[in-house]
């Protein structure tokens, strides 16, 4: 699920992954649809229990930020490393697909191109060992 199967055309080799999604108005969409289906959820959803809406605000404003720059995009990074942020809350290996599901989920209800999806997935699946602490339950 998160790994480049196909190689890219030599069209999409000449765009960034960043363009290629549509740039930043596309990516914020997605990441503030994305962040609902987290805040929602009944597993992973207690991890933003007592969130207020400006930490939520700023949760979604750092993930645009980040897959922006993750994509080759211009925009800065705004938050601590993925280790640094995660570190400690023994996050599971069950949680940490969950949440690419819902990020599969919502890359699909927008129409993403599977090429760009499995891009953005594998960048995703890069960061697996700076979170999940626990690999079973």
């Amino acid at each position: 699920m998160f790994t480049l199967t196909t190689p890219l055309p030599a069209v999409a080799q000449d765009r960034s992954l960043y363009e290629r999604l549509g740039g930043y108005d596309a990516i914020s969409a997605v990441v503030d649809d994305f962040a609902g289906k987290l805040f929602e959820d009944e597993v992973v959803g207690k991890r933003f229990f007592g969130m207020g809406d400006d930490t939520r605000a700023s949760f979604r404003q750092k993930n645009k930020n980040l897959v922006c720059i993750a994509t080759g995009g211009p925009c800065k990074v705004i938050s601590r490393p993925a280790d640094v942020v995660h570190g400690g809350l023994g996050i599971t290996a069950s949680e940490f697909d969950i949440v690419a599901g819902h990020l599969s989920d919502t890359l699909n209800s927008f129409n993403v191109p599977e090429q760009e999806q499995e891009e953005l997935m594998a960048i995703i699946a890069s960061l697996r060992p700076d979170i999940v602490e626990v690999e079973d339950e």
